[in-house]
């Protein structure tokens, strides 16, 4: 009995400094331009041959000519991949029918550049000049560039939140509010892994009478929110 006499005016003191406090709660928003800093180059290769072992052999060959040529370049900024390799009977269908006419050898090559500039240009242009002509370019945006985005974000969406209490504030004539909560979580953040649309020109170099890629990946905005519960006394 002496306890619940002892906690009542503890409880009670507690209903009354809260029914003091009053709580102005707001969203802080965030919003960033960002270009994506790496570029995936992704070739498709594939070899035929009547045997397993010559299938692979020149499917092998052409891979190492292109590590070659590109180590041959003298850029740091990549780093050279290989993968999904697979070797399968080369069927060949034709009017409803099919023929076994011997092995396919394939892989895929990717090259991650982290210098989207001249490097990413100078790449390029040694892929085709190793007769290789055929492969794919999607931009991307770097894991340190990710944090570095994230950090901002979120660093301005708590200054907007607190701007936006401070004019709420002032309104109401409340000279002092503190932060009672903060609620985040915004999983709609996109970092897009590839840049959609992003475009390859052709800008034509007259001293040497040859065409050298210009690239131009797209431009993204990325937003983020934070909500902050401040209180102030009446």
């Amino acid at each position: 009995m002496k306890k619940v006499i002892f906690l009542l005016p503890m409880f009670l003191l507690t209903l009354g400094v809260m029914a003091q406090n009053q709580m102005i709660e707001v969203e802080g928003k965030s919003e960033l331009r960002i270009l994506p800093d790496e570029a995936l180059i992704y070739l498709s290769l594939n070899e035929k041959a009547m045997k397993v072992s010559d299938a692979t052999n020149a499917l092998n060959k052409k891979t190492k000519s292109i590590e070659d040529a590109l180590k041959k370049t003298g850029l740091k900024n990549y780093e050279f991949y290989v993968d999904n390799y697979h070797v399968g009977v080369n069927r060949i269908y034709a009017r409803n029918t099919s023929k076994d006419s011997g092995y396919v050898a394939s892989q895929t090559i990717r090259v991650k550049v982290s210098d989207t500039g001249a490097d990413l240009v100078k790449i390029t242009e040694t892929l085709h000049q190793s007769a290789v002509m055929g492969f794919n370019i999607q931009f991307s945006v770097s894991d340190q560039l990710r944090k570095d985005s994230e950090k901002v974000l979120i660093e301005l969406a708590v200054a907007d939140a607190r701007r936006k209490a401070e004019i709420i504030a002032s309104s109401l004539g409340v000279s002092d509010i503190k932060v009672q909560r903060v609620s985040y979580g915004n999983p709609q953040k996109d970092f897009f892994p590839m840049a959609r649309e992003s475009k390859m020109m052709m800008a034509m170099d007259i001293a040497e009478d040859r065409s050298e890629a210009v690239f131009r990946p797209e431009e993204r905005k990325i937003n983020d929110s934070v909500t902050i519960g401040f209180t102030f006394k009446n």
